[in-house]
Order: structure tokens, then C-alpha cells, then sequence
């Protein structure tokens, strides 16, 4: 059976409503519906989806039914533990992160994290819901506070892999071997990798390397590539 179109909608309230423009463009313009189509809507800000029906076109009417929890975006937990890296990285990475499925986000302050560098939450979580609104997720990942690296590993739960591309056993081979229900715990240094001693640090915790290329990915692209092996491998 197809799947129903989804469309966000903030906040979603039970009843018949006038649709904003911008979303009853997108529902005829764009998915191509009439009167009388069922769609979702959806508010990952809230984490809740409901069955609606669009009753008129134009301009948009549309009746929303009981809300519900949002669905599970993975059946398997997957936390990433990301290094914090410069710029714009901590953002490509939520991106990935919301539209892969992963369950929490943490950041990691390194030793080649720049010195000084903080994250604004509210940035963050902006981004994290403009991912969610455009890929149809119904909920956001957990974001956690920016924490060291010791922090990080105590607060960490399930099978631990550390991104190496020196590894010996590829992501790929470890996960045929592993529960899809298993959860996980992802870790990816910033530019330049974890220090000799946070490997070390990593490896005391349980952390088992593995590889996903023969060649040394950009820290957002490592994210973005590990998070779809394990989505794929559902």
C-alpha cells in the first residue's frame, strides 16, 4: 500500500482549519492533491502526526483528525557522538542526522576542536525542524549539550564503533552481526581526527573501530555516510 502524502504543520490541532498558503500551495501545487484526498500532517516540533482530508483547494480546507505519536524514524537507536568541527559542519551534520534517523545527537568538545567554540541550541534546533519539515520525520533527534569527551562516553549507551579508516572490519561487516533492535553509539572526530589519546580514551570505553572507505572522508561527510550504512541496514 503507498504511503500518504505528509505535509508539516505547526501547531496541528483536531478540527477543520484554512491552511496556510505556503502549505496549500505545496498540497496542490506540488503533491497534486484535490478535494476529498487523505494526507498526514505532521509537527515534529511537538513529535505528533495526525490523518487529515483536503475538503477544498483553494484556498486550502482541510479536516485533521486525532493526533497521534509520531512513528519511530529507526527501529535501531543510534546515537552520534560528532567532534566538534568549524563553521557550518555541526548544522550538515544535524541535517544528516534527522533525515538518517538517528535518535540523539551529541556534540564533542577534542583536543582539535577550536578552542572556545560554542553551539547556539536554539540554531540548532531551528535546523534540526527545517530537516524534519522537508524529509516528512515526525519527531527530532535528542540534542545534547556540548561535553567533553569523558562526558560524552558515560552518557553513551549500546554498541560503541569509532569511525577509523585504518580499521581492520568495515561499519558494514559489524552490523550483519549485530540486532537491527540493537541500538548504537557512532563516534567521528572533527577535522584532523580524534588525538592519539582520545582514540585510546575510546577504546578503553568499548569503542570498536571500523571503516567506511579506504580513504579519509571530511567529518560531516563521515557523518552523513555512516548514518546511512546503519540506515540501510535496517
Amino acid at each position: 500500500m503507498a504511503q500518504l502524502p505528509r505535509a508539516p504543520l505547526t501547531p496541528l490541532v483536531v478540527g477543520e482549519h484554512a491552511l496556510p498558503r505556503d502549505l496549500g500551495n505545496y498540497l496542490v501545487k506540488v503533491l497534486r492533491l484535490r478535494a476529498g484526498d487523505a494526507f498526514v500532517l505532521f509537527d515534529p516540533q511537538a513529535g505528533v502526526e495526525a490523518d487529515a482530508e483536503l475538503l477544498r483547494d483553494v484556498p486550502a480546507i482541510a479536516r485533521v483528525w486525532e493526533t497521534r505519536p509520531a512513528p519511530r524514524a529507526s527501529r535501531r537507536d543510534v546515537t552520534l557522538l560528532q567532534g566538534l568541527a568549524k563553521g557550518d559542519k555541526p548544522e550538515q551534520v544535524l541535517r544528516a542526522a534527522v533525515a538518517l534517523g538517528a535518535a540523539a545527537v551529541t556534540f564533542v568538545r577534542t583536543e582539535r576542536s577550536i578552542v572556545g567554540a560554542e553551539l547556539r541550541a536554539d540554531r540548532l534546533q531551528a535546523v534540526m525542524l527545517d530537516a524534519a519539515r522537508q524529509c516528512g520525520r515526525g519527531d527530532l533527534p535528542k540534542l545534547g549539550e556540548l561535553v567533553n569527551l569523558d562526558a560524552a562516553l558515560h552518557a553513551s549507551d549500546g554498541l560503541g564503533l569509532l569511525l577509523d579508516p585504518d580499521a581492520d572490519q568495515s561499519l558494514l561487516e559489524v552490523l550483519r552481526n549485530v540486532a537491527p533492535q540493537h541500538p548504537l553509539a557512532l563516534a567521528i572526530g572533527p577535522e584532523g581526527g580524534f588525538s592519539a589519546a582520545e582514540v585510546q580514551q575510546l577504546l578503553a570505553a568499548g569503542f570498536q573501530p571500523v571503516r567506511l572507505a579506504p580513504y579519509v572522508l571530511r567529518t560531516e561527510l563521515a557523518a552523513v555516510a555512516a548514518l546511512s550504512v546503519v540506515a540501510a541496514h535496517e
